[in-house]
């Protein structure tokens, strides 16, 4: 042993000897990056294996020094993990000649340790820098003093991006020659009434001819539009795009409009938002395609039912059809957007419903009215994850995930949400949120970028996984970051998500965010499974 420690410090020395004026890291300003190292860490007996993986993006360049903000961290010690926790203060130096690294990392005991790192650039090329790291590690047994070689690459922050081409929706009413007729109903003017337009998800061709006609006993008005905002518990609100306006339509009269070009229109009555539908058209008509069935459960307008969607979540591959059926009494529209804010607290049902979700609708995905009965069928011609809600019953939500043929060809990772998760466990030391746990098994993945996770919710409640980064902060631990979203995962259930890019993703419970967990996504040659420590007492 002491052989060997003797020979570590002499390459330290040797290492540290190096001079290289010329060579100067390709870390910019504004940019991400992950750095990898791995070595040793010596103490006055003992020699331990150590890896870091550090997700962080660079501030402003001042004179050649620029701070570091770290997003996501991970050190392990002899196997042991632990994650970033606190503030973490970090500089890059000289045009990235060093940088300085120091913060705190917390165990699933609710152990810390303190970080003090320097690290010296030895190299560089295409594939990224490598930096020869020394400093000290404090908080352990003893202190442990560092010596670590590290790769940092520029990545992306985005785990999965959205598709880069306008999807083409494809509503399941059919174009029969021409003409289409949509009827505007009777009693279409009361928000309560169950049907507004029939039909009002239309499929068609350019050249086709769309004639509604008012059969309501008050005027009507049928205009285009974007849906500009979207409030939970009501419905959204529109921006004319002046692609269509009818004028006042009277009772019994009728308006006509030529479909000339691809895309898809929204179309809206100003003076009574709750009646809306979604014109389609498409070059031609798309014909046996993969389809993904999402049934509106009955009683999903009711909260208290905790059941709306089932599936909740769907993954299917580019120019499969997911298809809505509404199999409640009532209306439903399908928005696609984004997740505005989420639900924190101690778990339960009540916690929930006082904090539903909030959307924003980002303009992709809009079904217009489906009355009890109807379908909504929508084409996803890209990769992607996207997610959909109801604007009047925003905790009826799930996602969609679309990934390539090679990724679901790949058999995915399984990790179990265990029983009991939704009850904390252990002493007040052991439920502190802001580590990750092990109510995941495993509670800390390292995958390959293209890994897809599959996770089976083994709880007698339900589940739903974002992901998101630590706050810190009492009461709201997490902030979500829009990479991943599960939707409600029930009791027996499973969600499945493809990870695409390099990165550190940490994902949690709104609802219990004690259960949190970790994904390190990282280049095929140091792929791996990181194991939970052997020893979590408390913890399931």
């Amino acid at each position: 042993m002491k052989i060997g420690f003797i020979l570590l410090i002499s390459i330290t020395g040797i290492l540290l000897s190096v001079s290289i004026p010329h060579a100067y890291s390709d870390l910019v300003s504004g940019n991400k990056y992950l750095l990898q190292a791995t070595g040793f860490l010596t103490g006055t007996q003992t020699i331990q294996n150590s890896e870091i993986d550090l997700q962080f993006s660079t501030g402003d360049n001042n004179n050649g020094n620029a701070p570091i903000n770290l997003e996501n961290g991970l050190v392990s010690i002899s196997g042991n993990n632990y994650l970033n926790s606190g503030t973490w203060t970090s500089t890059v130096l000289r045009n990235g000649m060093f940088l300085v690294i120091t913060g705190d990392a917390q165990n699933s005991n609710g152990e810390t340790v303190h970080l003090n790192l320097f690290g010296r650039l030895v190299g560089n090329s295409q594939e990224g820098s490598v930096y020869y790291f020394t400093g000290k590690i404090t908080g352990t047994a003893e202190t442990l003093k560092v010596i670590y070689s590290a790769k940092i690459s520029s990545t992306t922050v985005s785990i999965v991006t959205p598709p880069t081409q306008t999807p083409t929706q494809t509503p399941t009413s059919q174009n029969q020659g021409n003409t289409i007729q949509v009827s505007i109903v009777p009693g279409s003017s009361s928000p309560f009434n169950q049907k507004y337009f029939s039909i009002s998800s239309i499929q068609v061709t350019p050249g086709t001819t769309i004639v509604w006609t008012n059969n309501d006993s008050v005027p009507h008005r049928i205009e285009s539009g974007t849906a500009s905002q979207s409030t939970t518990n009501s419905q959204a609100s529109f921006t004319p795009d002046g692609k269509i306006d009818s004028g006042v339509l009277a009772p019994g009269q009728s308006f006509q409009y030529l479909v000339n070009n691809v895309g898809t229109i929204t179309f809206y009555d100003p003076s009574y938002l709750w009646m809306t539908g979604a014109i389609t058209s498409t070059s031609q008509t798309i014909t046996q395609v993969k389809t993904a069935q999402i049934s509106i459960l009955q009683g999903a307008s009711d909260f208290k039912t905790g059941q709306f969607l089932s599936p909740s979540s769907v993954q299917i591959t580019p120019g499969s059809a997911v298809v809505w059926t509404n199999n409640d009494s009532v209306p439903h529209r399908i928005l696609s957007g984004y997740l505005s804010t989420t639900t924190t607290g101690q778990g339960g049902a009540a916690t929930q419903q006082a904090h539903t979700p909030s959307y924003l609708p980002d303009g992709k995905i809009d079904s217009g009215a489906i009355a009890p009965g109807q379908t909504f069928q929508y084409i996803m011609t890209g990769t992607g994850t996207t997610l959909f809600y109801d604007p009047s019953y925003s905790w009826i939500n799930g996602v969609i995930s679309s990934i390539s043929q090679t990724s679901a060809q790949a058999k995915p990772i399984q990790v179990t949400i265990q029983p009991g998760s939704s009850l904390s466990q252990g002493g007040s030391s052991q439920q502190n949120q802001f580590y990750y746990n092990t109510y995941f098994v495993p509670s800390t993945l390292q995958i390959v970028p293209g890994t897809t996770i599959l996770w089976t919710n083994n709880d007698s409640v339900s589940h739903r996984l974002l992901s998101g980064t630590s706050t810190q902060k009492p009461g709201n631990y997490f902030t979500p970051d829009g990479k991943m979203d599960s939707g409600v995962i029930a009791s027996g259930q499973t969600f499945q998500f493809t990870i695409n890019d390099v990165g550190i993703i940490r994902y949690y419970d709104p609802t219990y965010p004690w259960m949190n967990a970790v994904i390190v996504s990282v280049p095929s040659s140091s792929s791996k499974i990181i194991a939970a420590p052997s020893h979590n007492p408390g913890l399931h």
